[in-house]
């Protein structure tokens, strides 16, 4: 068996889905090593998964005002050069004996520790980011033209959105290239990469020749693309839900308290608000909004605060629970829909679990997200944090209430989704990759 280390930051939401592959590759008998963000600590303890603590706290860096900055969609860059020269050491010091690295689209840089050790690497990526003509970076504007039919208009689309991937990549190469290079030279004894990075590279490691890119999403929401080079795919949503010894999904283990269970018990059934990891300069008055447009749409509401301490400033009314943690596995199977940030985690669980939704978009691919569910027929439109009314927020949640088609809609990509077993996709090609790579 193989010795697997990942390495990934974020927040737990990010983490979710490469907890499950952690665990089932574990299961298979592979030695297993997260080395991820300090604030992964908790979770890696509680599912006895060997673990690696890297510095920077992610919850901190989020608070801070860089953090608020880069939640409001300032080009603001949340890993310094300090931070990102100590991130490199603490897992190069980790890596010894490694037979396969896997690393989280934050985590991009073990590409050079990959180099350095001459181990395969296979990226895992919630997120769409192998270039494609069909659309472009999930960060750019929607494509106002569209890339069907024929003709120069077309064309040109398709390469502008291809390009929109080289872009990014390039920026943030040249963001982190100092850092990198001292780096590759002092620490790794590697030569420089080219002004242009590793994407630039004529003749890369034999062993880093187009690693895999495995994409956790669901071909039923996200179509794979027909331009896509071989080694990217989609291996589905990779859920972490209890399991038997044969692989049978169970009930999520999670009791609630008296006055949660009381609140699902009393009345119809509530809508879900929480933003997870989302911080934002005055979460009071978005906790507001989402109380009145409630109040105004009539429906009840259970709100969480999440990272964002999203806590009302007003009196709770009766019709509105306020509830610290719950798990999605088990909270979402209990709601009539959901207002949430567009995260690509909460976006799969909302569709795992059969609700319909609003996005309430911060960042980054939120908006994306967020028309990904209008285009899938589960979600009546997608809203921007900086422009959020209560009035408008509460027409979406008028719309989720009174009209089946979303719920409907949901409840079929359920029945589609749980044919899926993310996990096991991803890990069948992750061991294919390991089965045909040499040292």
């Amino acid at each position: 068996m193989a010795r697997i280390r990942m390495i990934s930051i974020g927040s737990r939401g990010d983490l979710q889905p490469y907890l499950a592959i952690l665990l089932e590759l574990q299961r298979r008998g592979h030695e297993v090593t997260l080395i991820g963000s300090v604030n992964f600590q908790a979770a890696a303890e509680e599912h006895a998964l060997p673990f690696v603590p890297l510095p920077g706290d992610f919850t901190t860096l989020l608070r801070s005002e860089t953090g608020l900055a880069l939640m409001q969609g300032k080009p603001v860059r949340l890993i310094s050069d300090g931070l990102l020269g100590e991130l490199l050491t603490t897992a190069h010091d980790a890596m010894e004996g490694t037979d396969l690295l896997l690393v989280s689209p934050l985590c991009l840089w073990g590409y050079h520790l990959a180099e350095a050790t001459g181990c395969p690497l296979v990226v895992l990526s919630p997120m769409p980011i192998m270039a494609t003509g069909d659309f472009p970076f999930l960060g750019f504007p929607a494509s106002p033209t569209s890339t069907r039919g024929r003709g120069p208009r077309r064309r040109l689309r398709r390469r502008l959105n291809r390009s929109s991937y080289r872009l990014v990549s390039l920026l943030k190469w040249r963001q982190d290239a100092r850092v990198i290079q001292d780096f590759r030279r002092a620490r790794l004894a590697l030569d420089p990469l080219p002004w242009g990075g590793a994407q630039s590279r004529r003749t890369p490691p034999a062993h880093l020749v187009d690693p895999p890119v495995l994409h956790l999403i669901s071909p039923q929401v996200l179509p794979q693309p027909e331009d896509w080079k071989a080694s990217a795919s989609l291996t589905g949503y990779c859920f972490l839900e209890p399991r038997s010894a044969d692989g049978a999904i169970l009930p999520a283990d999670y009791r609630a308290d008296r006055d949660l269970a009381a609140f699902l018990a009393k009345g119809p059934t509530p809508f879900y608000a929480g933003f997870g990891s989302m911080i934002c300069r005055d979460p009071g008055a978005l906790a507001d909004v989402m109380v009145e447009a409630a109040q105004r749409a009539g429906v009840r509401l259970i709100l969480s605060p999440g990272w964002g301490r999203v806590q009302p400033r007003m009196a709770l009314p009766a019709d509105v629970f306020l509830l610290e943690d719950c798990p999605h596995s088990w909270l979402f199977p209990r709601v009539q829909a959901a207002i949430h940030h567009g995260g690509a985690g909460t976006t799969a669980a909302t569709l795992r679990y059969g609700i319909p939704s609003t996005v309430v978009a911060f960042f980054a691919d939120q908006p994306a997200w967020g028309r990904t569910l209008e285009r899938l027929g589960v979600s009546p439109a997608t809203h921007r944090l900086s422009t959020l009314s209560a009035e408008a927020l509460a027409t979406s949640l008028r719309a989720l209430a009174g009209e089946s088609c979303f719920r409907k809609r949901a409840q079929e990509l359920q029945q589609l989704l749980c044919r899926e077993d993310g996990v096991a996709s991803t890990v069948h090609a992750i061991e294919a990759h390991l089965g045909g790579s040499s040292r």
